[in-house]
C-alpha cells in the first residue's frame, strides 16, 4: 500500500467526524430538511390597540397630573399610605409638615395650596395634583363652594408621626 493510501485511511474517520459535527450545526432547510414556516408578523397597530388586561378588582381612586418633574428618594425603609380626604368648603388642613413627601390629587372640587417654598397660593381643580417635598411646611384649603375630594399619598419615615403642626410659613398667608 502506498504511503498516501495509509494517510487517507487514517484521516478518513476524522473527516467523517468533522462532517457530522458540521451537519449538526446546519440550520433547518440547509441540508435537505424542510424549514419551519416563519412566525406570523404581529401588526404594530394591533399590538398598540390591545392593552394588557386589567386585573379583576382594580379601581382607580384618583388620577391627576403634576405640573413639573419631581424627584423622590428615601434613605431607607419607608411607610407608605394612601387615603381619601374630604375638605368641606372653607375647611383647611392648617399649616403642617410631614417626615417625608406627599402627593395630593384633586378628584373633585377646588383646592388652594400654599407651601413654604412658594408662598404664592396655587389654585388646583379636578385632575390636578401637587407634590410636597420632604418636611416642607404647607397648607391646603377648600376655597370652593363644593366639597373637595382628595387622594393623598404619603411616603414617610417609619414610626414617625404622620404630621406635625407648624406656624404659618408665609407672613402674608391668605390660606390658614
Amino acid at each position: 500500500m502506498t504511503r498516501f493510501g495509509r494517510s487517507a485511511r487514517s484521516i478518513a474517520p476524522l473527516v467523517l467526524l468533522v462532517g457530522l459535527l458540521l451537519a449538526g450545526c446546519a440550520q433547518p432547510g440547509q441540508l435537505g430538511h424542510d424549514a419551519p414556516p416563519p412566525p406570523p408578523e404581529a401588526s404594530p397597530v394591533a399590538a398598540a390597540q390591545a392593552p394588557p388586561p386589567v386585573p379583576t378588582g382594580t379601581a382607580d381612586i384618583g388620577r391627576g397630573t403634576l405640573p413639573a418633574r419631581i424627584q423622590m428618594s428615601t434613605l431607607g425603609p419607608a411607610d407608605v399610605s394612601v387615603r381619601t380626604v374630604e375638605l368641606a368648603p372653607g375647611e383647611s388642613t392648617g399649616w403642617h409638615r410631614h417626615p417625608g413627601f406627599e402627593t395630593t390629587i384633586v378628584n373633585t372640587g377646588e383646592l388652594t395650596v400654599q407651601t413654604a417654598e412658594e408662598c404664592a397660593p396655587r389654585r388646583l381643580g379636578a385632575g390636578d395634583a401637587v407634590f410636597v417635598p420632604d418636611a416642607e411646611a404647607h397648607v391646603m384649603r377648600n376655597d370652593g363652594t363644593a366639597p373637595a375630594q382628595l387622594v393623598v399619598t404619603q411616603v414617610l419615615a417609619p414610626g414617625a408621626p404622620d404630621r406635625s403642626g407648624v406656624a404659618a410659613a408665609c407672613g402674608n398667608s391668605s390660606v390658614r
